[in-house]
C-alpha cells in the first residue's frame, strides 16, 4: 500500500462503502484525509448502526463534510437493501428520500443513484411521502432511481442528460426537462387518471418497458433516434372485448370509450406520433396486451427516418396488416425483424380482411426481413406466404431458428413451397 501514488488513494477509497471509506483514516497518517477527497461515495447499510437515528446522523455529517470540502464529489450512490439493516429501515428510507438526496445534490454531483430494495416491494413506493420540492442542481447529469415516488419535474436540473427509473411510482401530468437525452422507465407505475405527457426536445433514446397503468402520451420527441417500447401484462390499455375489430374502428365498446376518452379530441396517435422520428424501433407485446399498438395504427402514422424495426408476436394479428403498414409508411426502412416466440395460436395469423391497408403492396426499399423463431411451424409458413403476397420476395427473407440451448442458432433456407 505504501507504494501507491497519492493520486490513486482517493479513487481506491471511492469503491468502498462509505462507512468503510471513513474508517481508512485510522490506517496511517497518510490516509487520514483520503476519504474526504474520494470522487464517489457509496452509502449502504452497516452492521455497526443500531438505530435509524444513528445511521441518519452519519449520512448527514458525511454529506456536510463533502459539501464543505475542497475536493469535488462526482457521484453519490444510495444502495439501501432492507435485509441488510439491523433496525427498522423505514425511518432511514424516509430521511434519505426527503432530505439526503437533496443534500447530496448540493455537493454539485454529476451522477446520483438511489436504490431502495425492500423485502416486500408491494405498495412500497406508494407509501412514501411526496417530497416538498423537486430536484435542484445545475451540475447533475445522470439520475438512477428505484422504488421512489416522482413528480417527473426536472426543470431544476438544466444539465440532466440520463434518467433511469425502475419500479417507481409516477404521479405527474407530464415530464419536464429541456436537456434530457436518455430516458429509461422499467416496471414503473403510472397512477394518473389522465395519461402522463412526454415531450422532450433533446431526447435521443427511450426505453419504456413493462410499466403498470395507462401508457403515456408520446407527444413531441423531435431528436429521437432509438426507442424500445414493451407493453407488459399490467398495462391499463386493454379491451374487455379482446380487442375486437369494432373497438379498433369507429364503434368502440363502453370500456374503450372510457379508456381512450381523449381520442376524439386528439385526432392523432398516442404513441407513434412521438416515435415517428426514430431510426430504430423495437415494439414488443404479447398478443393479448397489444391493443394500444393496434389501435394507434389506425391513424396511419408515418416513420420517415426509420431504418430498422423489431416486432414480435403481436404483429401477427389478422393478415399482418400492422407489418405491411409499417413497411409502407417507412420509406427508408431497410431491415425488419420478426421475433416469434409466443406459444403458437392459429388465430394470430388468420387471413381476415385487412382493415388498415386494402390493396397494399410493399415497396422495394426493404432489403431484409429476418424471422426469429424456435421452430419453423405453420405460423412461419403463413407469414412467408402473406409477405410474398404483398411483394416481399423470398430472397429477402431469412429465418433464424434458435435452439432451446442458450446461444445456439442456425439460419434456415427460405426456399419454401408456398403452394
Amino acid at each position: 500500500m505504501d507504494g501507491l501514488l497519492d493520486e490513486l488513494l482517493p479513487v481506491i477509497v471511492s469503491f468502498l462503502p462509505a462507512h468503510d471509506a471513513v474508517r481508512t483514516c485510522v490506517l496511517a497518517k497518510r490516509w487520514r484525509h483520503v476519504w474526504t477527497s474520494a470522487p464517489a461515495i457509496r452509502i449502504t447499510a452497516v452492521k455497526g448502526f443500531r438505530s435509524a437515528d444513528q445511521f441518519n446522523r452519519f449520512v448527514d455529517r458525511l454529506l456536510l463534510q463533502r459539501r464543505q470540502g475542497l475536493c469535488p464529489l462526482e457521484s453519490c450512490e444510495f444502495n439501501m437493501v432492507e435485509s441488510d439493516f439491523e433496525f427498522d429501515w423505514s425511518l432511514s428510507v424516509e430521511h434519505v428520500y426527503l432530505y439526503s438526496l437533496h443534500s447530496a445534490l448540493q455537493c454539485n454531483l454529476q451522477s446520483l443513484s438511489c436504490h431502495f430494495m425492500p423485502t416486500d416491494p408491494t405498495d412500497f413506493a406508494e407509501d412514501l411521502q411526496e417530497p416538498a420540492a423537486p430536484f435542484l442542481s445545475n451540475h447533475i447529469q445522470r439520475l438512477q432511481l428505484s422504488f421512489i415516488r416522482s413528480s417527473l419535474d426536472f426543470s431544476g436540473c438544466p444539465r440532466l442528460l440520463d434518467l433511469q427509473m425502475h419500479e417507481c411510482v409516477i404521479l405527474a401530468d407530464s415530464i419536464v426537462s429541456n436537456s434530457l437525452q436518455y430516458l429509461s422507465m422499467s416496471c414503473c407505475k403510472l397512477y394518473m387518471r389522465h395519461r402522463t405527457s412526454i415531450s422532450l426536445p433533446h431526447l435521443v433514446r427511450l426505453d419504456f418497458t413493462d410499466c403498470f397503468g395507462k401508457m403515456p402520451l408520446f407527444e413531441s420527441l423531435p431528436s429521437l433516434e432509438k426507442a424500445l417500447v414493451r407493453i407488459g401484462e399490467f398495462t391499463g390499455d386493454e379491451c374487455d372485448g379482446s380487442g375486437s375489430a369494432c373497438c379498433l374502428n369507429e364503434n368502440p365498446c363502453w370500456e374503450c370509450r372510457f379508456a381512450f376518452e381523449f381520442d376524439a379530441d386528439r385526432g392523432r396517435s398516442y404513441l407513434f406520433q412521438g416515435l415517428s422520428r426514430a431510426s430504430h424501433l423495437e415494439l414488443s407485446a404479447s398478443y393479448d396486451h397489444a391493443f394500444i399498438f393496434q389501435r394507434d395504427l389506425k391513424w396511419r402514422p408515418k416513420f420517415p427516418m426509420l431504418k430498422t424495426l423489431v416486432l414480435d408476436d403481436w404483429c401477427l394479428d389478422a393478415d399482418l396488416s400492422a407489418v405491411i403498414l409499417f413497411i409502407q409508411q417507412s420509406p427508408n426502412l431497410e431491415k425488419l425483424t420478426l421475433e416469434l416466440f409466443e406459444e403458437f395460436d392459429s388465430s394470430m395469423v388468420s387471413e381476415g380482411s385487412n382493415h388498415l391497408l386494402p390493396g397494399a403492396s410493399v415497396p422495394d426499399h426493404l432489403k431484409m426481413v429476418e424471422i426469429k423463431c424456435e421452430t419453423v411451424d405453420v405460423r412461419v409458413n403463413k407469414v412467408l406466404k402473406i409477405l410474398n403476397t404483398y411483394g416481399v420476395s423470398l430472397d429477402r427473407i431469412y429465418i433464424r431458428q434458435t435452439d432451446t440451448n442458450p446461444g445456439c442458432s442456425a439460419f434456415v433456407c427460405t426456399g419454401f413451397n408456398l403452394n
